[in-house]
């Protein structure tokens, strides 16, 4: 079934998570997305975080280039630039990760292919964005936790900054320049201009705390207590030896939490009255709390305070979260039949338009996979297709690939 984005083309020269994250999602609606990639490949089929899955990839690249075609091709010859100037001359969307000045340098800057294709939108993602003295440096989504506050908010017993464990710039950037694309489009509609658009993993991390992140001149001296070191708002452990996550903002969840202890003598102390009361009251809270979940297992006190309306949640092992009934009746998880690494299942878009269907998802392509196809679509004869690749501009999928086993 189509997408609301059929139609359009992406040309996706993007490399490692976040600008291919962008790709994921508009492929995930139908966009006719063309991953370009060296000839050696993107580095993220190689970057490894976790052991590689079938065919030596990384499972990372799996999710972040499924719905994609995969064209591999040398941007720096002159015939490669020929080719992916063909390409971007009735593409819709470009997207791309070049540091500031590399573009301009191999003639795919934006005043360039404006004049090209005046209905590009023209989508880059940086690290640091495009102007400032670190605009030229490599960035990591680490160094962006640490620039934008989130590392100096969580912090071991003794003192040291701990990473949040999860890619909140790399995974949250995408979604914004997908965004930014849908806004430029729209307008497109109207103008029938393109646009470019920009944003970067540091403004991403600095997004992500947008309701904490405020400086306001009449707010008083200091802080306060920090969300992940209150006592309302924190993972305890059960007598089966399992974590749930316990978030009590309201007063009437207070009063519920208090029920569900039977500690009615909590609910009327007026030192735990308000928010801010228990906040401050953290460490007498949490010692209270801790010795009272350990009574009782996980699951039971997650029915319990279900039935006081109390917001819990067990703490899931990532092997967990595959099998929690609330994905599957939600339709958060999708899966796909890669020729090497097999059936992979990952986390579906976040977005759904309701009455449009799903829409079949294309496995991340092998290196080259689709060059033939795409430089067939724009002309090219097979003979001048097999002189590109011996002359190293063009690299072609075999074509016969293994399988893996069970498929």
């Amino acid at each position: 079934m189509s997408g609301a984005l059929s139609g359009v083309r992406v040309v996706d020269c993007s490399q490692m998570w976040a600008g291919p994250g962008t790709g994921m999602y508009l492929a995930d609606h139908g966009a006719d997305v063309i991953k370009v990639e060296p000839l050696t490949g993107d580095g993220a089929r190689v970057t490894f975080t976790q052991a590689p899955v079938g065919g030596g990839e990384s499972r990372a690249f799996l999710p972040l280039n499924r719905g994609k075609r995969g064209l591999a091709l040398d941007i720096r010859h002159p015939r490669g630039r020929d080719i992916l100037r063909a390409l971007l001359r009735d593409a819709d969307v470009l997207v791309h990760n070049f540091r500031p000045g590399v573009a301009e340098r191999l003639g795919y800057d934006y005043p360039s292919l404006q004049a090209l294709n005046p209905r590009l939108v023209y989508a880059w993602i940086t690290a640091y964005g495009v102007e400032g003295p670190h605009a030229q440096q490599p960035g990591y989504d680490l160094l962006f936790q640490a620039l934008s506050g989130i590392l100096a908010r969580r912090r071991s017993a003794d003192g040291p900054p701990r990473p949040s464990g999860v890619w909140i710039a790399d995974c949250s950037a995408p979604m914004e320049l997908a965004y930014g694309i849908a806004l430029a489009l729209f307008e497109r509609a109207r103008t029938g201009r393109g646009r470019m658009v920009t944003t970067s993993l540091l403004h991403a991390a600095l997004a992500m705390q947008s309701p904490d992140l405020v400086q306001v001149a009449t707010a008083p001296p200091g802080d306060g207590p920090d969300y992940a070191t209150q006592a309302m708002f924190a993972p305890y452990r059960c007598r089966d030896g399992h974590y749930l996550m316990l978030v009590v903002v309201q007063d009437e969840q207070w009063r519920g939490l208090c029920r569900a202890l039977g500690r009615a003598d909590l609910a009327a102390d007026p030192a735990y009255a308000g928010p801010l009361d228990r906040a401050r009251a953290s460490a007498r809270l949490a010692a209270i709390l801790e010795s009272a979940f350990a009574g009782r297992d996980r699951d039971e006190w997650v029915r319990v305070l279900a039935e006081h309306d109390v917001p819990s949640a067990p703490v899931l092992e990532r092997e967990e979260v595959f099998a929690y009934p609330q994905l599957a009746a939600n339709a958060m998880l999708v899966e796909t039949t890669h020729p090497l690494a097999g059936r992979a299942t990952m986390v579906a878009s976040p977005v759904r338009l309701h009455g449009s269907g799903p829409i079949a998802t294309r496995p991340a392509p092998l290196l080259g996979e689709h060059t033939e196809a795409i430089l067939r679509e724009l002309g090219y004869a097979p003979s001048v297709i097999q002189e590109l690749e011996e002359a190293g501009v063009i690299r072609c999928a075999p074509a016969r690939v293994d399988r893996a086993p069970g498929i």
